[in-house]
Formats: structure tokens, C-alpha cells, sequence
């Protein structure tokens, strides 16, 4: 009896002991190392934050410049390496290339001092620009007004007049304080461009998520409630529903939409260019006996045609499925491309009064949120599972997407939403 005991004991142990292996083998497998140098002392670098980039997985290294990131999800990710007083560190992983140890040198960020004269920095840039800068970034919706930029000293701008551009930098992090959905975002932004012409806003950067800390379970449910509706019908939500092939089912309905050039506009303006003349009191006037074959029928049609407007937009009002703009380019990737431009209604949330106001539009009560997208480039889009897609350049969204996606509503990578409540 007592050996039959024993052995099942050992069994047990041998169990646990496999059980262990192979643990210990999966958690070596989706780690990442590594350890940061500075580029011009050789010497490492002790508190440098290293992190995927939109997510909340990050670190920092220790006093000898080692850093360990456990936990790496399956995906592709940019790993991003930031101190201040350097140039941020980026290189895009792939969950597949782990295990793997980097050795990164970061360069010393370039004199402020020398920037300035290249070309200086907006005086008072902050008064002119900075609430300008927060709507844009930062966004108007409700969530935007329970955020709070902890460093807005560290926005510097300039306005370039003959591009009719403006540009914001920040010689550190940018870091917001969101109470509404419950995170400190550190941004460290790359890029922010306003083209007041084409009235076309980019900005691009690499965020890191922490968790805010409360007690009271109240204010988590409240979290929780938060940002699941950010979610939801979001450009994340989109994407994801996108790579799994399921928008229809998810509540999305993605229809073509032309936008045709009125080249006609363009030949009837000529004419008028062509025919009108200045009167004895200053007034210019078009003849219309002069415009085409001096029929006032044709002359009623060419006012037709400049009363409209310089684009003519044709909806297909068919319900396009994902398999339809996307493809597959690997296991891990899915690719978007399409012609024209996409309508994409999100059936499940209604548009809030903030988009109202914002744009001065006039809806109707109850209607659902309208988004518009276009490829610039006309190049395809990878998409990946979490929702994340490359290059963000190529993808320019407007309507209810360009209104919603910004800081105040951004969630990670790799948060999960609970179920859906139609």
C-alpha cells in the first residue's frame, strides 16, 4: 500500500514537474529583452520606458539598461524605447520572432536652441493655438471633458503660411490624464498637421496605457461602461469585425460611394469667364445670348450647372460584405483595399449631441452614426486581429470617425470588450 502510494506521489510530481516545463518553455516564448545604450557615451541607460506601442504592456530598464517585457501578445506591435533628451527608438516585432534580446543605442535628441533657428517656434503659441490643438487631439466629445493634459508646456507650434499648415511638437510625452474611461496616456507624439486648405488633421505618435488605481467598484463599473461604448462602433471595432470577416453581424453596413469631379461645372464656368464683362457701375455681368448657341433654354441649364455643387456623390446602395474589400495576406494579416470611396454605419449607436454641435448639423433624432473612409495612396491596408492597421497615412476617415477618433476615446490593443448589448 505504501509503495502504491509513493509511486503517486512520484507521478504526481513528474506531472507537475512537466507542468512546469512547459510553462516556464511558454512564458520564455512571447518575452522580449533587451538593453539600452546611449549612441554617443556607450554607457546604459537607466529608467528608459519601454513599451508596445497602444497598449498597456511596458517597463523601464534597470540601472544597467535591461529591460524585459513578459506577456507579448500574438500580433505585430512596435516596440518603442523613449528617454528624454533622446530620439525615440522604434522597431516593429512580430509575436512569431520571440524569444528575442535587442541592443538598442538611443541618439541625443537635437538642441532645442539649434531648431529654433532653422525655424522658430509660434511666440505664444500656446494662446493662439491651444485650444485649437485640444479639440483636434484631444476631441470634443463627452469623454474629452473629463480629460486633463498634465504638460501642455511641452506643445511647442509652427505655422508654415505658404503650406497654410500648422504643426505641433513636444519635446517630451505627452500625457493626459483620462478619468472618464479610466487611463493615463503617455503620447509620444511624432506628428501633428492641420492643412487649413484641405481642412485634412493627421497626427500620429505612439501611446502607452497605465491603468488608473481607485477603490470604489463604482467608479470601475463606470470605467467598464465607458469603454465598451467607446468601442463599440469605433474604427478598432470596425477593423477587428473586418479581419474576422463578421461586419454585418457585428452591426456595420459598408456601402460604395462615388464622388465624380462636375468636369461639366468646369467647361460652363470657362464660358462665363469667357463672356462676362464689368457694366458702367462695377457689376459683372454674363450675357446669356452669349453662352452656347444663344438658346435661353441652354443658358437656363448653364445657371442649372454652376448652381451645383463642385462634387456629385452616387451612393450604391448595396450592403457590401468584408470579404468583398479585404483579403488574406498571411494567418496573421488581413488586407483592405478598395475603389472610390466607403460609407460605413455603425446600427447600434446614435449619433451624440456633441457631433451635432460640433459640425452644425441638422439630424434627425435617433439617427445612427456615419462614417465616410478613402485610400489617398489607392495602397492596401494591413489589418491585424486587435484592430491595428499599417500605414495610417494611407487610410483618411471623415463623418463620424473623424469627429470621434482621438485621444479622449483611444483604447488599447489589448483590451477586450464584454458583449455587445443591441
Amino acid at each position: 500500500m505504501e509503495l502504491v502510494a509513493l509511486k503517486l506521489i512520484m507521478r504526481i510530481g513528474f506531472i507537475f514537474f512537466l507542468f512546469l516545463c512547459v510553462t516556464k518553455n511558454v512564458y520564455a516564448q512571447n518575452t522580449l529583452k533587451g538593453r539600452v545604450f546611449a549612441a554617443d557615451t556607450k554607457q546604459p541607460i537607466h529608467l528608459a520606458n519601454v513599451f508596445l506601442s497602444n497598449t498597456s504592456i511596458g517597463t523601464v530598464t534597470n540601472a544597467e539598461g535591461f529591460f524585459t517585457l513578459d506577456h507579448f501578445p500574438p500580433g505585430r506591435y512596435d516596440v518603442v524605447v523613449s528617454c528624454i533628451g533622446y530620439e525615440s527608438y522604434v522597431a516593429t516585432i512580430q509575436y512569431a520572432q520571440l524569444p528575442l534580446t535587442l541592443e538598442v543605442n538611443l541618439k541625443p535628441r537635437i538642441n532645442i536652441l539649434q531648431e529654433v533657428i532653422v525655424e522658430p517656434y509660434e511666440k505664444n503659441g500656446w494662446e493662439k493655438y491651444g485650444q485649437f490643438f485640444l479639440d483636434n487631439f484631444i476631441g470634443t466629445s463627452a469623454l474629452a471633458k473629463d480629460c486633463k493634459l498634465r504638460n501642455p508646456q511641452t506643445i511647442r507650434f509652427r505655422y508654415n503660411k505658404k503650406e497654410n499648415v500648422l504643426r505641433a511638437f513636444a519635446d517630451e510625452p505627452v500625457i493626459l490624464e483620462n478619468k472618464a474611461l479610466g487611463y493615463i496616456l503617455k503620447y509620444d507624439l511624432k506628428t501633428f498637421e492641420y492643412n487649413y486648405s484641405t481642412r485634412i488633421f493627421y497626427f500620429q505618435g505612439y501611446p502607452l496605457f497605465e491603468e488608473m488605481e481607485t477603490g470604489r467598484k463604482r467608479i470601475e463599473r463606470r470605467w467598464d461602461e465607458k469603454r465598451a461604448d467607446a468601442y463599440y462602433g469605433s474604427l478598432m471595432h470596425f477593423m477587428r469585425s473586418l479581419f474576422r470577416n463578421k461586419l454585418v453581424e457585428e452591426g456595420f453596413e459598408v456601402r460604395k460611394l462615388i464622388k465624380i469631379s462636375e468636369e461639366e461645372k468646369k467647361r460652363v464656368r470657362a464660358l462665363y469667364n469667357k463672356r462676362a464683362y464689368t457694366n458702367a457701375s462695377g457689376r459683372i455681368v454674363v450675357n446669356d445670348s452669349l453662352l452656347g448657341d444663344g438658346n435661353a433654354d441652354s443658358a437656363q441649364y448653364y445657371r442649372k450647372v454652376m448652381s451645383q455643387p463642385e462634387k456629385m456623390n452616387v451612393l450604391i446602395n448595396t450592403i457590401l460584405p468584408g470579404d468583398s474589400i479585404a483579403f488574406a495576406i498571411d494567418s496573421f494579416t488581413a488586407g483592405l483595399f478598395f475603389e472610390d470611396h466607403l460609407q460605413v454605419i455603425y446600427l447600434y449607436k446614435q449619433v451624440p449631441d456633441e457631433y451635432v454641435q460640433a459640425n452644425r448639423l441638422s439630424v434627425q433624432p435617433k439617427m445612427t452614426v456615419m462614417s465616410e473612409i478613402f485610400l489617398p495612396r489607392k495602397k492596401t491596408i494591413a489589418v491585424l486581429a486587435n484592430g491595428s492597421y499599417y500605414e495610417g497615412i494611407d487610410l483618411i476617415s471623415s463623418g463620424y470617425w473623424g469627429w470621434w477618433e482621438k485621444l479622449a476615446t483611444m483604447l488599447p490593443y489589448d483590451y477586450k470588450p464584454p458583449a455587445r448589448k443591441k
